[in-house]
């Protein structure tokens, strides 16, 4: 079970990417929203973004 910090540090690595613009993380459900800028990134680097962090996205 990952704790609650480990959830949120990964939204500030979402958040880190160029071109995110809002990161709502739930501990709860250990889901985010991310709304981004297409023209500056794409979910695929979001995704290479919390791999280099050390966790898998679902």
């Amino acid at each position: 079970m990952e704790c609650n910090h480990c959830i949120l540090r990964v939204g500030r690595v979402i958040a880190s990417v160029q071109g995110v613009t809002v990161v709502d993380v739930n501990p709860g459900t250990k889901e985010a929203v991310v709304e981004f800028e297409e023209n500056r990134t794409d979910l695929e680097e979001i995704k290479a973004a919390v791999r280099e962090a050390g966790y898998e996205p679902l």
